[in-house]
């Protein structure tokens, strides 16, 4: 994955969707409010953690990138990917740097995102808590076949993302899906299950404290 492919993932991985036909629109701002409603959820949410299945499109590519693993957030804006498959994997991201660690090699490349925000705070709760202060909210659409809420941004501030869809269960608002659409054509697709909220999370997921063994490259 290539560093600007692999940054547009980590600053937009925690919002969900698909577009599924049937669906009841509902305008925001009718006494239901439920944006209001994602967004007063989320403010009370410290750790999440799911399972993931991510895929990404990209135009002229024969080929799409499929990949698997396990999600972890940790309040104040701590977050940590565990890749499973195809490769093995860890990704931290923990005081505006990404980490990426492969244990097999010994190897750590370390990022620093926080000029790559491009006006999307990295932290998921602090984003879908204020999903208003970043976006605009263009549709919200009920499928109460499929049991979710659909809601569909345009960020507020010009970035990667030209759109972002995002899916929450109608009962307990958590996410299900995701999907990001960049200016390039490029369609980047998260499907999430298993997710806890305010569950306990392993500290040492999110570990940046390495052997002197490993080699650390700083690449900005």
């Amino acid at each position: 994955m290539n560093k600007k492919l692999l940054l547009s993932l980590i600053l937009f991985l925690i919002l969900p969707v698909f577009f599924l036909p049937g669906f009841i629109p509902k305008s925001y701002g009718k006494s239901d409010n439920i944006i209001g409603k994602i967004e007063a959820r989320y403010k009370t949410v410290h750790s999440i953690s799911a399972y993931f299945y991510q895929k990404e499109i990209i135009p002229g590519y024969s080929q799409n990138m499929s990949f698997k693993g396990n999600f972890y957030y940790e309040h104040p804006g701590i977050m940590a990917w565990v890749y499973t498959y195809p490769i093995r994997k860890r990704q931290v991201l923990k005081n505006n740097n990404l980490y990426i660690i492969n244990s097999r090699i010994k190897k750590v490349t370390v990022i620093n995102v926080d000029k790559e925000k491009g006006g999307f705070p990295p932290n998921i709760v602090a984003v879908i808590g204020s999903l208003t202060r970043y976006f605009k909210v263009i549709k919200v659409r009920t499928n109460t076949g499929a049991g979710v809420i659909e809601v569909r941004l345009k960020p507020l501030r010009l970035q990667k993302a030209k759109e972002i869809y995002i899916d929450f269960a109608i009962n307990s608002l958590k996410i299900t899906s995701l999907k990001i659409l960049t200016y390039q054509g490029q369609r980047i697709i998260f499907h999430y299950s298993h997710v806890q909220f305010n569950g306990h999370i392993n500290s040492n997921i999110f570990d940046i404290n390495f052997p002197s063994s490993y080699k650390i490259i700083k690449e900005n």
